[in-house]
């Protein structure tokens, strides 16, 4: 990758496609799924820190939200929000608003106890506080039903909306670029503070918005960083890729390991994460093995899905029980995996590229959205 090239990634008017992200976020999703796929086949040890893979999607994540947004800011007609947003409601709604339908027409089959509120939290964006909130009695109601991945999905959507507000404030002054850095260093040291003093449950700091939101600012900190010093990637040619694979090796052995949440990486932890996703996706922007590794086809292609799969996976899953298939241990876990990813390449091609590509105006979004989640809630109302 040139100098020219690492600027336009960084900040320029267009934002060159890096194979090995697509890569990246593959292995997150497969993490993700080995973890839920060996805990619900008497496979506990399989991938008993895959849930981490959420994390390197969060730093992902800012680091890719905050580079379009400056991307925006570039554009001879000035930053206008309305063209982000729409493209992340293409993007991410149609998706997860079929899934929750789909789980509300299905609840009465695999699982009777789901409620309009666990429904209605997926579809507006809110179901980490809702899981917090409906406490330990209803834990396995919300974290476990159907629709508990959507927490992540609610932290980075309430994630967007504050970066939106941080955004429209830092534009309206003098020096942009500063105060957004300003905004997201305070915040990321905000997000710490949180995890070391707030009291609670552990469900409060695995799901909380402000206790997670540090991995997602330091994906922000790294486009910012790299926006204001484009030439950091050249000058760090030699050096940054080996710390990539440094960072990914610390990754996947700490995906491998670690057990359910200890206290440790909730506790200032996934902060820790954070900075050595931040250097991990920092790689990817370089030439080296690892981002060779990433590049791979099949793996770019995992990637390309990995929504999808990440938003059905669970529902598929729970479905795909011993009872119901007969199988145990290896056998289920293949099922399991093999299923759910034959069904995120049906809601990969059928309903998320169609949507994402289709030719909409901004005002047409909005009604679509609008309209499609009022009738999936009173759905859930009705038959909840």
């Amino acid at each position: 990758m040139t100098a020219t090239d690492a600027r336009s990634l960084a900040g320029g008017t267009t934002i060159a496609y890096r194979p090995a992200l697509d890569g990246l976020r593959a292995w997150a999703v497969v993490a993700v799924v080995l973890y839920h796929a060996g805990a619900t086949s008497a496979l506990p040890g399989l991938a008993p820190g895959g849930f981490l893979g959420v994390s390197v999607f969060f730093t992902l994540s800012g680091y890719l939200v905050t580079t379009l947004l400056i991307r925006e800011s570039s554009r001879p007609d000035g930053l206008r929000l309305r063209r982000f947003w729409v493209r992340r409601v293409k993007r991410l709604v149609p998706v997860s608003l079929t899934v929750v339908a789909l789980s509300v027409v299905l609840s009465a089959t695999f699982w009777p106890g789901m409620a309009a509120s666990d429904a209605a939290a997926g579809i507006f964006g809110y179901t980490n506080w809702h899981v917090i909130g409906s406490g330990e009695e209803a834990l396995l109601r919300t974290i476990v039903g159907p629709l508990g991945p959507y927490w992540s999905l609610a932290v980075e959507e309430q994630f967007y909306v504050l970066l939106t507000v941080a955004v429209l404030l830092a534009w309206r002054t003098a020096r942009p670029i500063r105060t957004l850095s300003i905004v997201v260093t305070t915040g990321w040291l905000a997000s710490v503070a949180a995890q070391m003093l707030l009291d609670g449950p552990q469900f409060r700091f695995e799901f909380g918005t402000d206790t997670r939101g540090s991995e997602l600012l330091a994906g922000c900190g790294l486009a910012l960083g790299l926006h204001a010093r484009p030439d950091l990637l050249d000058r760090a040619r030699m050096l940054l890729p080996w710390l990539g694979v440094g960072a990914f090796a610390v990754v996947i052995g700490l995906a491998a390991t670690t057990d359910y949440d200890p206290p440790w990486l909730l506790h200032g932890g996934y902060a820790a994460v954070s900075l050595a996703s931040a250097v991990l996706v920092a790689s990817l922007l370089l030439p080296g093995p690892l981002t060779r590794l990433l590049a791979t086809a099949p793996t770019v292609a995992i990637g390309r899905l990995s929504y999808s799969w990440y938003v059905v996976h669970w529902p598929m899953i729970l479905i795909l029980t011993a009872d119901r298939t007969g199988l145990d241990r290896w056998p289920l876990v293949a099922l399991k995996v093999a299923a759910s990813l034959a069904a995120a390449v049906a809601l990969h091609l059928m309903i998320e590229q169609p949507l994402r590509r289709a030719d909409a105006t901004a005002r047409a979004v909005a009604v679509a959205w609008l309209g499609a989640s009022i009738s999936v809630v009173a759905m859930a109302i009705i038959v909840l």
